[in-house]
């Protein structure tokens, strides 16, 4: 997938300057995300000043170092893309309901005990690739859409919904943001884009300042620089049967953000390279341990349980800048804004109207954006009734106008969160799929061309199981064939490696799997010799590929812990 609009994909630098003026585009966009849970625990309950100072700062400060971990890649720690982290709404409630039950360092407690979640599904992600796809990352950030669209109005607005009295200055505001951005966007050239973000902002402030909505109670109030109180909350030991119910609420939370940043790391991949391809579950599997480890660090500070944010990624697509530089600096800009409360405080006085008109845009990128990995590859019928089963019991968690009377109360933050149940309700329809009795075949082989008639003979037996017909399995066996001898030239010398082959019936179609445990070239990159009189030997091995990609439907390769795993449909 060619992304011409990018101006600078994710291995490139551009000036300094442009990366901390993108990173600060970036911060302003999320900061008062960043802090939402300590914000709204502070004004919910009787948290002491002292504790609710060490929270926002241990809060922001996990976000700077996990923001900028996660634009590296070292130890297999980080994506290697721009994704900023902060504090994630599904925890809201159950955040409250541990707080009200021991303060602070219960939270705390609940946090570390089921951050395993994180770890174990990462370790085991290959066991999960027919599960969490790129079409269920789609899911989830079209719900991630949905759910930003009421936020974008309510932060508008002022208010909880749209009200016939909605004064006319906020209104005009929001709209000169949006308008200008779009516009923008829509018919600026490549410079007059990458700043596009900033021109709104800026015409929205100016707006604000017209219509008298421009303060600056949290500027004025904080002071230059400072540290908190060291007020650490502890980390509570005693736990007893009473904490099982907020352990389980916990673990739903903690399910629903992994579900969700597996969709993020997904997207921020094919909207940061020009030459995308396909989605590598390796830099899933990086992004996913520096999560884990972010929670383990807001556990330990006793701060709120952080996550990874899309809500800024559509800030990608409208500057064309995606380079990981933009999160480094975005972790730099960050970590001086938890030692300077002045500068944390002008990015909160942001007008509600300015910040509404920005998200709205924001989310119809997302529902782009969204679209896109569900049509990475075709889907099944079955496949797609799951996806629209998840998406419609997402919308209907949104609305929180059904059944919410006879759901318990420990089960709130994800009934009630439309990410959180359309993604889960994707994860279990997905489990159920996988595991049905379906009609196959499986066989291992060494990796070696004496193998061969081996594999014949297991499609030979299978053709009764598989209900193949003639024509269906001359095509299947010369398809595996042919992706057989393509995987020896990963590693012909390795004789301790086996290739394993599964073939199943699904509705009309036949899905084969082969999986090996090494890597090898994409099995897409390929090109036709411009003569074959006059090719080179070795493009002339690529006469099977070609033979093959005239046979095979919605080929696949992924790379997972090693393992290669290639995939067609007959």
């Amino acid at each position: 997938m060619q992304r011409s609009r990018i101006g600078h994909d994710v291995n490139e630098a551009p000036s300094l300057g442009t990366c901390i003026a993108l990173a600060i585009t970036h911060v302003l966009v999320i900061f008062d995300g960043i802090i939402f849970i300590p914000n709204v625990l502070g004004k919910t309950l009787n948290v002491p000043a002292d504790t609710l100072q060490f929270i926002t700062f241990g809060t922001i400060l996990v976000a700077a170092v996990f923001t900028f971990l996660q634009s590296r890649r070292r130890f297999g720690i980080g994506a290697g893309f721009i994704l900023f982290v902060g504090s994630y709404s599904a925890f809201l409630v159950c955040s409250i309901d541990a707080v009200r039950m021991g303060g602070f360092a219960t939270l705390a407690t609940m946090s570390l005990l089921t951050v395993p979640i994180i770890f174990l599904y990462t370790y085991f992600i290959r066991f999960f690739r027919h599960i969490i796809t790129p079409a269920v990352g789609g899911v989830v950030i079209l719900l991630v859409a949905v759910s930003l669209v009421p936020i974008g109005l309510e932060i508008w607005t002022g208010t909880q919904v749209m009200t016939p009295d909605m004064s006319f200055s906020k209104l005009w505001v929001g709209c000169v943001t949006a308008v200008v951005l779009t516009l923008c966007m829509l018919f600026g050239n490549t410079a007059l884009k990458l700043w596009s973000p900033f021109i709104s902002i800026a015409c929205g402030y100016v707006a604000a300042a017209l219509a008298g909505l421009l303060h600056f109670e949290h500027t004025l109030s904080a002071a230059w620089f400072g540290l908190p109180p060291l007020a650490w909350p502890g980390i509570e030991t005693n736990i007893t049967t009473a904490h099982l119910p907020l352990l389980f609420a916990f673990s739903m939370a903690m399910l629903a953000s992994m579900i969700e940043n597996t969709g993020n790391i997904m997207l921020v991949q094919q909207i940061s390279k020009r030459d995308f391809r396909r989605v590598s579950y390796d830099a899933v599997q990086g992004g996913l341990y520096c999560d884990g480890l972010s929670k383990v660090a807001s556990g330990l500070l006793g701060t709120a349980v952080p996550s990874i944010y899309c809500d800024n990624l559509p800030l990608i697509e409208i500057t064309g800048v995606a380079s990981r530089r933009i999160g480094a600096c975005g972790g730099a800009v960050l970590l001086v804004l938890a030692f300077m409360p002045k500068v944390g405080g002008f990015m909160l006085d942001m007008p509600g109207a300015v910040l509404g008109g920005l998200l709205i845009v924001i989310a119809a990128l997302l529902f782009h954006a969204g679209i896109g990995l569900l049509t990475i590859n075709k889907l099944s019928n079955q496949h797609g009734l799951i996806l629209g089963l998840s998406l419609s019991v997402g919308i209907v968690a949104e609305s929180g106008s059904y059944f919410g009377n006879i759901m318990p109360e420990a089960l709130a933050p994800i009934m009630g969160n439309s990410v959180a149940l359309g993604g889960f309700t994707a994860f279990m329809l997905s489990i159920i799929a996988y595991l049905m009795p379906k009609r196959s075949v499986q066989g291992t082989f060494k990796p070696d061309v004496s193998e061969l008639p081996k594999l014949q003979e297991m499609l030979l037996h299978g053709k009764k199981k598989l209900l193949l017909s003639e024509t269906e399995l001359d095509t299947l066996m010369l398809c595996c064939e042919e992706v057989f001898c393509h995987m020896l030239e990963g590693d012909p010398d390795d004789q301790e490696r086996y290739l394993t082959f599964r073939i199943s019936k699904v509705e009309d179609r036949y899905f084969t799997e082969v999986v090996c445990g090494h890597k090898m070239d994409d099995i897409n990159n390929f090109a036709v010799p411009d003569s074959f009189f006059s090719a080179k030997p070795e493009e002339l091995k690529q006469l099977g590929m070609i033979l093959f990609s005239k046979f095979a439907r919605d080929v696949k390769h992924l790379e997972i812990s090693g393992y290669s795993f290639i995939s067609f449909v007959i």
